[in-house]
């Protein structure tokens, strides 16, 4: 289960049972897919440009990459195993947050130009639009999309803080609203969607003394409360999560504070 290219700052997206695997700190280009069912990995063609802390999505039988201190867009098809220019982002974007709504893209979060924009993708128009903004600035940060809505958890300002508040953004009325608050701050960690409830696991705390978390925790959206789960096996931050199949996956990442080294191989599975 070991990941062919061990990696931090990365990217994943679930797409028709393969949870694919993109960037990485250093600017890689490497690009793989995991079959968790077979418990197989398998190379595909490799990112059209390398780059860290970049974004994924799937939508429609196709994977979409974008940012990492870039604004270009990429479509993969695995049917062909190729990858297609797409529309630029209307702002660039690095360590943001994508996730895939009701036949669109949202990217969130991040550093950048406007960086508490929200960015919009049509992939039939193929063109990106601003939308909403966030409350603050929110780097670092992770979003689950549930019951129509996007859940955008924690994140960042810079060092020196890091947030445990929750904002939930209303596509269809492009409206944001508090959301419960996270028992822990958290920032460059995994976050998934698991039997209709997420999760929110490790992540990085650039508070002196800087440390990476190492612990688990869970939102009921029936009863707007979070509660803590098992502890991961170690510290992690920098790590790419996505929930499948009652589980939720957690891809490479790194154990150590401000740093990359070493970049992690491991899969780790939460199982609820």
């Amino acid at each position: 289960m070991v990941m062919p290219t061990p990696r931090t700052e990365l990217a994943v997206a679930e797409l028709d049972g393969k949870i694919y695997v993109a960037g990485g700190f250093g600017g890689t280009s490497a690009f793989e897919a995991y079959d968790p069912v077979a418990d197989r990995w398998e190379q595909r063609k490799n990112l059209p440009i390398g780059r860290e802390h970049p974004s994924l999505a799937a939508l429609n039988g196709k994977v979409y990459f974008t940012g990492g201190k870039g604004s270009e867009t990429f479509a993969y098809d695995p049917a062909t195993d190729s990858w297609t220019p797409r529309a630029a982002l209307v702002y660039s974007r690095y360590a943001a947050a994508a996730v895939a709504l009701d036949g669109a893209i949202y990217l969130i979060g991040g550093q950048g130009p406007s960086d508490t924009v929200i960015q919009r993708y049509d992939p039939e128009a193929n063109t990106w639009s601003a939308r909403a903004r966030l409350s603050m600035r929110r780097d670092h940060v992770a979003a689950v999309a549930l019951d129509g809505k996007i859940y955008i958890l924690g994140g960042r300002p810079g060092v020196g803080d890091v947030y445990k508040t929750v904002e939930i953004y209303d596509p269809m009325a492009d409206r944001l609203e508090p959301g419960p608050d996270m028992l822990e701050g958290h920032s460059g960690f995994g976050a998934g969607l698991v039997d209709g409830k997420i999760y929110a696991v490790g992540g990085e705390v650039l508070i002196q003394p800087f440390f990476v978390r190492d612990t688990a925790e869970v939102l009921d959206p029936a009863s707007g409360k979070w509660s803590s789960k098992a502890k991961l096996s170690m510290p992690l931050h920098g790590t790419g999560a996505v929930g499948f199949r009652g589980k939720l996956y957690l891809f490479g990442g790194c154990s150590n504070p401000a740093t990359s080294s070493p970049r992690l191989g491991g899969v780790n599975i939460l199982t609820p």
